[in-house]
């Protein structure tokens, strides 16, 4: 294929930038738009490949669904050489780094991030579109506070499938309950493939929510696990169904989203549009059960995303079902038509139809009433007496050791006490506190990856949150070594706050095994590495790299060469690097 390099330029206006993904020969890039001097997204497939036309077709239908919470389609054209489908450019988050980052989400939170994607996704099933490939790296939390989906039957049809079936709609209804699942507790457990954890399961079922993370309301538990879980052998719900159920329980938003009454086209590419108030439409009368027939939300602008944090609810939400509370299922009749909640609540969960109640409330151990008053004080005096002992007999065998006099001797030269000592040993290598991380990527535009994670690989916790690389389809590492290398390396630049003589550096990662080189300088790196390094070496989920030599100065580059297998290419993830060496200061 003609335009597989960084700086190449397609069509003459689009300069691809950073290669972000491959599938079979099919690359996603970011790219420059030199006309509207913007970014933008560029899908690109070999003009004689085989999903060629299915991916026109899908940027044809994406662009035909015209909802703001999509990732426009721009442009799109198929040359001789190549095909391409140019979207515009998220700012933001996607929803799996945000997990990644700071965990689950609030309740509330998630509901509302899913009623919208469920939303989008009944749009679009009306008219006989899908998007194929739902995921939390689908899902984009931009900078404006909208949720935007990315790569809408585009990212399917790159990796041969149809977007445009019965079977892929019935993907997307699995994979959007997938992504409530996954704001909820930071596990994936749709059918689309994502680098999120796994969710747990017992014997081939999805574990429900509540199972997994506490606090869990019970109407988002068992919608979850009618999709997903024990129910998923039933007739599915459609996505319109999906959003009623999320949207009586996030809430629905009283007033148009504030916009600037002007904009350039990129502004209004990624804002909410305005628009009227929107008509009064029946609410489902309880988060779950929603009749097939329920009338959707006007849909002409997304809604304003609740709080961040979630109200303190006036009784437990870890509690039983009240008595007659039923699962969700298609009801044979239409709910009872309520007042639409505001998208901020007040301090309280009273607005449900069935209280709550305390039934699953851990009870505290019940008093030992057989113990006799007054014990505890005699077991806190005999403890310090003891003590006191302890440290008066030491104090003796002390003083009676030093005075002794020392008697020097073939085997204890200095036995006279003014003659050795430890004073010439080296100082033996500790780990550096302080340290400070960047991402170092210097063929990407701009030179980064995913910034927004780095700090955890110096955060001090091992068995935290972890740092990690794009996704590739192809290995990185020396050209001269993986003709279809993507690039060289990707680096850690480790800022040492001082000068220190380094010994080793020690890795706890996810995945194995991780080729790395390390290099030791006075100043941080904008570039490749020159040079010879100071060691290297391949590590596991835990390992160590020992210098050859300690070197001198105050930044350490981990430069990595080679990544871990995982599913669909090869990604490293850094759950903690230490470095141990000795100050120079």
């Amino acid at each position: 294929m003609e335009f597989t390099q960084s700086g190449d330029v397609l069509a003459g206006r689009y300069q691809l930038t950073d290669l972000l993904s491959e599938s079979r020969e099919g690359r996603f890039w970011r790219a420059q738009d030199a006309v509207l001097g913007r970014p933008v997204a560029v899908h690109v497939l070999d003009a004689r490949d085989e999903r060629a036309p299915r991916l026109m077709a899908a940027a044809r239908n994406s662009a035909a669904i015209g909802d703001p919470r999509m990732l426009r389609v721009l442009d799109a054209a198929q040359t001789d050489q190549v095909a391409y489908v140019v979207n515009e450019w998220g700012a933001g988050s996607s929803l799996e780094n945000a997990l990644a980052a700071g965990g689950p989400l609030p309740p509330q939170q998630a509901a509302w991030i899913a009623s919208e994607v469920a939303d989008l996704l009944a749009l679009a099933h009306d008219q006989g579109h899908a998007h194929g490939r739902l995921n939390p790296e689908a899902v984009l939390l931009d900078d404006l506070g909208a949720v935007r989906v990315i790569g809408f039957g585009v990212d399917a049809a790159l990796h041969g499938i149809d977007p445009d079936t019965r079977d892929s709609q019935r993907r997307d209804q699995v994979d959007v309950a997938g992504v409530l699942y996954a704001a909820l507790t930071g596990k994936w457990a749709g059918e689309t493939l994502s680098s999120m954890p796994p969710a747990p399961r017992d014997h081939g079922r999805v574990l429900r929510p509540r199972q997994v993370r506490a606090g869990v309301p019970r109407p988002l538990d068992d919608l979850c696990d009618r999709v997903l879980g024990s129910g998923a052998d039933m007739a599915p719900l459609s996505a319109a169904e999906l959003h009623s159920a999320l949207a009586g329980f996030s809430g629905e938003p009283t007033a148009p989203v504030n916009r600037p009454a002007a904009a350039d086209e990129e502004t209004q590419a990624m804002a909410p549009p305005a628009k009227a108030e929107p008509a009064e439409a029946p609410a489902a009368a309880s988060a779950v059960g929603v009749a097939p027939e329920v009338v959707r939300p006007q849909r002409q602008r997304p809604s304003t995303p609740p709080p961040m944090q979630d109200p303190t609810p006036s009784k437990p939400l870890f509690a039983d079902e009240t008595p007659g509370y039923t699962p969700p299922q298609r009801s044979a009749q239409r709910p009872q038509s309520a007042p639409r909640r505001p998208v901020a609540p007040d301090a309280s969960y009273n607005g449900w139809q069935s209280s709550w109640t305390g039934a699953n409330v851990p009870i505290a151990d019940e008093p030992n009433y057989d113990r006799k008053p007054g014990t505890n004080w005699i077991r806190v005096a005999m403890g310090v007496a003891l003590v006191v002992l302890v440290l008066v007999a030491g104090t003796i065998a002390w003083k009676i050791v030093n005075d002794t006099p020392s008697v020097p001797s073939a085997e204890n030269p200095a036995a006279d006490g003014d003659q050795g000592g430890d004073g010439d040993k080296p100082a033996k290598p500790t780990p550096i506190k302080g340290i400070t991380a960047k991402d170092l990527d210097p063929h990407g535009d701009p030179p980064t990856e995913t910034p927004d994670l780095v700090n955890l690989v110096v955060d001090g916790d091992p068995n935290g949150l972890a740092w990690r690389t794009s996704r590739y389809n192809d290995q990185i590492g020396p050209v001269s070594e993986n003709p279809r290398s993507l690039k060289p390396g990707i680096g850690l630049v480790l800022n040492l706050r001082g000068e220190y003589s380094v010994d080793s550096l020690k890795f706890n990662m996810i995945g194995e095994p991780t080729d790395i080189e390390v290099y030791v300088g006075d100043s941080p790196w904008s570039d490749d590495p020159t040079g010879a390094p100071a060691a290297k070496g391949s590590v596991g989920t835990e390992g160590e790299i020992k210098l050859d030599k300690p070197a001198d100065g105050n930044f350490v580059l981990v430069w990595m060469t080679g990544l871990p297998n995982v599913d669909g290419g090869y990604r490293a993830e850094v759950k903690e690097v230490q470095v141990l060496g000795t100050s120079l200061a």
